[in-house]
C-alpha cells in the first residue's frame, strides 16, 4: 500500500496516523466554517434581537435628573467650642456624612408627602402593580409561605390600620431611595443628586426639591445650632462664676487659716527669710573684714614687735601725730649725738625725750589693736543673732511648705475656673453675633438646577438590542465551531490524506436524479459527460497513474462500512470503462447483503455462490449489461460460510482466469470493518480503493479499515469520497471544492 508521500508507515504508528483529528484550526478555517453556517448564526441572532426588543418596548423608559449643590468650607463655625462638643471630623467623613442627610429618611419623608407619592403607581406596589412586579410579588410571597410552612420564617403579626399604613409608606419611602443617587463629584466638594422616574418631569422636579430642602434643611440646623450653642454658653457662664466665686473664696480662707499672709514679692515669711539671709551676708562680710584687718595686725606684732606700720594703726591721727614727732625727736638726737657726744645733758634730754614718744605710740597702737579685737567680736555677736533668727524663720518655713503646696492647688483651680469662664464668654460673644445672621448662613448651596431630561437614561434600549443580538450571534457562532470540532467525518481530499495517509483518487458527487427510479448508475449511461461522469473518470485516471506505475487488472472496492456507495461506485467503474470499450467484468462479491443485481434489475442466482461450488460454469453465470456492454457476475444464492468462498483456491483461480479475458475486473466486496471478507479478498487482486462517505464516516473507523487493508497485505490505491454535496463541499472552501463547483461546471452536462 502507498501513500503520497511514500509508504505507509510502521505498524506501531499506524493507528496514530488514522486517527488522526481535524485540520489545525485556523483564521481561514474560522472564517470558511462561519461562512458556511451563517444562517445558523444570524437566524438565532435575528430572532433574538427581536424577542429583546419586543420586551424592551413593554418595559417602561426612566428618566434620570440631576441638579448639583456645592458645600462651602468656608462657613462660619464655632471652632474651639465645636471641637469641644463633637470634635473635629475630616473632609471625606464630612462630605460622607452630608451624603448620608440627603439619602437620610427623614428628608425622604418630607419628599414624599410634598408629592404625595404614596398614591403614586410607580413608587407604591401596592396601586395598579405592574405585571413584572406583580410577578416578582408572587414569587417573594410563596418563597414566604415555603419558608413559613417548614418553620424556618414565623407567620406575620396581624396589623392595625395605622401599622399597615405606615409599613405602606415606608415601602414608598425605600422605593423613593432607590431611586436616589447621591454622589460625589470626584476631586471637588459638589454632590450631583441624581433622581430617576418613568416621569421626566417629575424626576426633575423632585431632584430639585431634594436640593433646595437640603439646603433649607441645613440653614434649619445651623440656625438650630447656634442658637443651641447660645443657650447653652449662657447658662454655662452662670453656673461659672459662680464656680469661680468660690474657688477664689477658698484661696483666701486657707490663705488666713495657714498664716500664708501675701504681700507683693511672695508670702511675708518667704519676705522675712529673704531680707535676714540679706543682711547676715553684710554682717558676715564685715566681720570678716574686721578679723582680716586684725589678724593682720597681730601678725606685725608678732614679727616686728609693733603694729605700727598696720593700715588700721597708720589711719589713727594721734599715732601719725606721735611718729611724726618720733621721727623728728630721733633726727635731734642724731645732731646733739654728733656735736656733743652721748653723755652731753642735752643729748640725754633728747633721748629721754624720745623715749617718752616712744612710748606714747605703743599706747596709742595698743589701742587702736584693742578697738579692733572689740570690733571683731560686736560683728560675731550680731552674726549670731541674725542666724538664730534665720534658722527659726526656717523652721517656721518648713512647717507651712504642705500649707503652700495645698495652697498652690487650690489656686490652679481657681485660675482653671476663671480662664474657662473666659473662653465661654468669648464664644457668647461669638454665638451672640452669628445668631442673627446664621438664617441667610449655609455652608451648601444649589449651583445647578436639574433640567426636564428628554432622553431615557435606562434601559439602554438600542444598546440591549444590539448587545443581545451580538451575544446571541456569538453564541451560536461558538455552537457551530462545536460543531464543526466533533465533526468526525472527512469533508475533503486532504483531510482524508492527512488522517488515513492513502490517496484521495476522487470525489464522487451526489446526484440528484435519485428519485423517479433512476439510480446514479443509470445516471451515468444518460449524463455520460456530467459532474458525476468526469469524477468516475478521475477516478480511474486516479488509479491508472498510481504511484506503483503497474495498471490494475483486478480491482477491489470496498468501504468501511455499509451504506457508503461502493455498490454503485464499483457498477460505474465498470460501465465507464465498457462504455470506453474496454473488456470489464463486474463481480457481485458481497455475499451476504448483495445489492448489485438490483441495482441491474438482474436475477441473483446463478451465481458466484454456484460457480466457486463448481455447481454452474462460467458462462452460466456471466450476465451482459445492455446499457453498457459490461458483463457481470451476481452473488449467487447466501453460502453457509461466505468466507470458505471467497478464500478458496477457485476463487483466486477464478480471479486469474477473469484478468486473462477481460482488461479489468471489478470486485464489489462487503464492508471491512462488519466482516472479514474484504480482507480474504484484497490479498488476491492487484489494487484496492476504500469508498469513504463524505461527511459521514468516522474518522476512526476510516482508519481502521484502512490498517486492516495492509495487514491484510493488500494494495491498497487509494480512497475515494462518496456523496459528496458540491454546493456545501465547496462553502468549506477546500481545493478541491474546485473539481466540480465555481467557472469549471461549464465543463459538464446536466
Amino acid at each position: 500500500m502507498h501513500i503520497k508521500d511514500g509508504p505507509l508507515r510502521s505498524e506501531d504508528n499506524l493507528a496514530s496516523t488514522f486517527s488522526a483529528s481535524s485540520e489545525d484550526i485556523d483564521l481561514q478555517w474560522l472564517l470558511r466554517t462561519l461562512r458556511r453556517r451563517m444562517w445558523a448564526i444570524v437566524l438565532p441572532a435575528v430572532l433574538t434581537a427581536m424577542v429583546v426588543a419586543a420586551f424592551m418596548v413593554a418595559t417602561p423608559s426612566y428618566y434620570d435628573a440631576t441638579s448639583s449643590v456645592m458645600i462651602d468650607p468656608r462657613e462660619t463655625k464655632l471652632p474651639d467650642l465645636q471641637s469641644v462638643l463633637s470634635g473635629m471630623l475630616t473632609d471625606d467623613e464630612a462630605m460622607a456624612s452630608e451624603l448620608a442627610v440627603i439619602s437620610s429618611r427623614d428628608l425622604a419623608y418630607r419628599v414624599v408627602d410634598f408629592y404625595d407619592l404614596v398614591n403614586d403607581p410607580e413608587f407604591n406596589d401596592d396601586i395598579d402593580p405592574s405585571e413584572f412586579s406583580q410577578i416578582t410579588s408572587g414569587i417573594k410571597d410563596w418563597i414566604k409561605t415555603q419558608l413559613i410552612a417548614i418553620g424556618l420564617k414565623d407567620p406575620p403579626k396581624p396589623q392595625t390600620p395605622e401599622e399597615e399604613t405606615a409599613a405602606e409608606k415606608a415601602g414608598v419611602v425605600d422605593n423613593y431611595l432607590d431611586a436616589l443617587s447621591p454622589e460625589l463629584v470626584t476631586k471637588s466638594r459638589v454632590i450631583s443628586i441624581t433622581f430617576r422616574s418613568m416621569d421626566p418631569e417629575r424626576a426633575a422636579n423632585v431632584a430639585n426639591k431634594v436640593a433646595d430642602l437640603y439646603v433649607r434643611e441645613g440653614l434649619e440646623a445651623h440656625y438650630d445650632a447656634t442658637r443651641r450653642a447660645t443657650e447653652f454658653l449662657t447658662g454655662k457662664i452662670a453656673d461659672l462664676r459662680q464656680t469661680v466665686d468660690a474657688s477664689d473664696r477658698a484661696v483666701e480662707k486657707f490663705r488666713s487659716q495657714a498664716g500664708l499672709l501675701q504681700t507683693n514679692a511672695g508670702t511675708l515669711l518667704s519676705q522675712q527669710i529673704s531680707d535676714l539671709n540679706g543682711q547676715l551676708i553684710l554682717v558676715r562680710a564685715s566681720r570678716a573684714e574686721a578679723e582680716a584687718r586684725l589678724s593682720q595686725a597681730r601678725q606685725l606684732i608678732r614679727t616686728s614687735g609693733s603694729a605700727e606700720a598696720a593700715q588700721d594703726v597708720l589711719k589713727s591721727p594721734i599715732v601719725q601725730q606721735l611718729i611724726e614727732q618720733e621721727t623728728q625727736t630721733k633726727l635731734k638726737v642724731a645732731e646733739l649725738n654728733d656735736e656733743y657726744g652721748a653723755r652731753h645733758p642735752r643729748m640725754v634730754a633728747a633721748k629721754a625725750e624720745l623715749a617718752d614718744v616712744q612710748a606714747k605710740i605703743k599706747r596709742e597702737v595698743s589701742k587702736v589693736v584693742n578697738g579692733l579685737e572689740n570690733e571683731v567680736g560686736i560683728a560675731r555677736a550680731r552674726e549670731e543673732t541674725l542666724q538664730k533668727s534665720l534658722d527659726s524663720l526656717k523652721s517656721q518655713l518648713s512647717q507651712s511648705n504642705a500649707s503652700e503646696v495645698k495652697l498652690r492647688a487650690l489656686q490652679l483651680d481657681a485660675d482653671a475656673d476663671r480662664a474657662m469662664l473666659q473662653t465661654f464668654l468669648n464664644n457668647v460673644q461669638q454665638t451672640s453675633s452669628q445668631l442673627d445672621s446664621s438664617v441667610n448662613d449655609s455652608n451648601a448651596r444649589v449651583i445647578s438646577h436639574a433640567d426636564i431630561p428628554d432622553k431615557p437614561a435606562f434601559p439602554p434600549k438600542t444598546l440591549i438590542v444590539l448587545v443581545a443580538f451580538i451575544a446571541s450571534g456569538l453564541l451560536a457562532a461558538l455552537i457551530v465551531l462545536g460543531i464543526e470540532q466533533m465533526d468526525s467525518g472527512y469533508r475533503s481530499g486532504a483531510q482524508v490524506e492527512k488522517g488515513t495517509g492513502l490517496r484521495t483518487l476522487s470525489l464522487i458527487p451526489l446526484t440528484r436524479s435519485g428519485t423517479g427510479g433512476k439510480n446514479p448508475a443509470d445516471y451515468l449511461l444518460r449524463h455520460p459527460s456530467s459532474m458525476f461522469g468526469e469524477s468516475i473518470r478521475t477516478l480511474y485516471t486516479s488509479i491508472l497513474l498510481s504511484p506503483a506505475g503497474k495498471l490494475p487488472r483486478k480491482l477491489l472496492v470496498t468501504s468501511s462500512q455499509p451504506k457508503e456507495g461502493k455498490t454503485t461506485i464499483a457498477l460505474c467503474l465498470g460501465r465507464m470503462r465498457a462504455l470506453a470499450g474496454h473488456s470489464t467484468v463486474i463481480i457481485e462479491a458481497d455475499l451476504r447483503r448483495p445489492s448489485l443485481h438490483r441495482l441491474l434489475n438482474v436475477p441473483r442466482r446463478p451465481g458466484l455462490t454456484e460457480l466457486i461450488l463448481g455447481e454452474v460454469q462460467l458462462s452460466d453465470v456471466l450476465i451482459k449489461d445492455a446499457e453498457s456492454g459490461a458483463y457481470v457476475i451476481p452473488a449467487g444464492k447466501l453460502a453457509p460460510d461466505p468466507t470458505e468462498i471467497l478464500s478458496s483456491t477457485r476463487m483466486s483461480a477464478l480471479l486469474s482466469e477473469l484478468a486473462e479475458k477481460f482488461e479489468l475486473v471489478v470486485v464489489d466486496s462487503p464492508p471491512v470493518v462488519a466482516v472479514a471478507d474484504s480482507r480474504l479478498l484484497v490479498p488476491q487482486v492487484d489494487s484496492a480503493i476504500l469508498v469513504v462517505g463524505w461527511a459521514k464516516t468516522s474518522r476512526d473507523v476510516v482508519g481502521l479499515a484502512a490498517k486492516q487493508l495492509q495487514e491484510a497485505g493488500g494494495n491498497v490505491a487509494g480512497a475515494v469520497l462518496s456523496m459528496v454535496d458540491s454546493k456545501k463541499h465547496a462553502k468549506y472552501g477546500f481545493a478541491d471544492s474546485a473539481y466540480y463547483y465555481g467557472p469549471v461546471r461549464r465543463y459538464y452536462t446536466s
